[in-house]
């Protein structure tokens, strides 16, 4: 586990532990009243440092289902395909 500190809009702080930086931005999002607004999130390092968490822009909208396996970006290009359509003038996802 690692120690995480959750800064709100008022200034307020905590320090809280967690396993991940995801669970650790979910927790803080439910903390601030479902709102990622205004809220940062940052890991302790092993020298005690601050780190950034990365929420994504728009702030958090929830985690996946731990059911459904995660894919790497590669991933789902390599199931799209492009190819020319005649008199098109240029190309088309299929």
């Amino acid at each position: 586990m690692e120690r995480y500190k959750f800064t709100f809009a008022d200034g307020s702080s905590t320090e809280e532990l967690y396993d991940s930086d995801n669970e650790a931005i979910v927790a803080a999002t439910a903390l601030n009243g479902g709102s990622s607004r205004d809220l940062y999130v940052q890991r302790y390092d092993h020298r005690g440092s601050l780190l950034p968490t990365k929420l994504p822009p728009g702030g958090h909208r929830g985690t996946r289902c731990a059911k459904i396996p995660a894919t790497s970006a590669v991933d789902r290009v390599a199931h799209v395909s492009t190819v020319a359509e005649p008199g098109a003038g240029g190309l088309r996802g299929v």
